[in-house]
């Protein structure tokens, strides 16, 4: 009996974690208003395009895993861009007492790809798992479909992340 609780209730941790393809509840690129680290509201309509590989990277500025990802990608992204057409956008869900904390961790980091914050942490109520476990990877193909995601960070999780990518750019040649 023991044994059949603890069955159900790690599947019941595993199962959400491992639903690659859930869909978001709203159709990308979801007209959510984001901010830039310069404080300019922006419609992610405007940032976020159909007819290209996007993958979204939402963070905290208080998860040491987030910022380590992002330095992770940031160290990669050069190199990627050279082998796929791609692109990836930080997303903080900072509250707003930490924007100012976030927008200058954005600027000073010198990351390659462009960060906003969602002041209003809209994303939460669409994206599958409501972006619980930070940091939170969501990969869409060229035509806005979720083909997957990825919840946490260690280190390698960036090369599974460019894996996925490379393996979709082939599949929609």
């Amino acid at each position: 009996m023991r044994y059949l609780l603890c069955l159900a209730i790690g599947l019941s941790i595993y199962t959400p974690v491992m639903a690659q393809t859930q869909q978001p509840t709203v159709a990308f690129p979801f007209q959510i208003t984001l901010f830039t680290p310069d404080s300019l509201a922006v419609r992610s309509g405007a940032v976020l395009h159909k007819g290209k590989i996007t993958v979204l990277a939402f963070w905290l500025s208080t998860c040491l895993p987030c910022r380590v990802e992002l330095a992770a990608y940031t160290a990669k992204y050069a190199e990627w861009q050279r082998q796929a057409d791609f692109e990836l956008i930080a997303i903080s869900i900072d509250y707003p007492q930490r924007f100012t904390q976030m927008a200058k961790m954005a600027r000073s980091s010198a990351w390659a790809f462009p960060a906003y914050w969602d002041g209003a942490q809209a994303f939460k109520n669409i994206m599958p798992g409501e972006l619980n476990g930070l940091p939170q990877v969501f990969l869409f193909d060229k035509n806005g479909q979720l083909v997957w995601q990825h919840r946490r960070y260690i280190t390698g999780d960036e090369q599974e992340l460019f894996a996925q990518i490379l393996a979709l750019q082939a599949a929609q040649h």
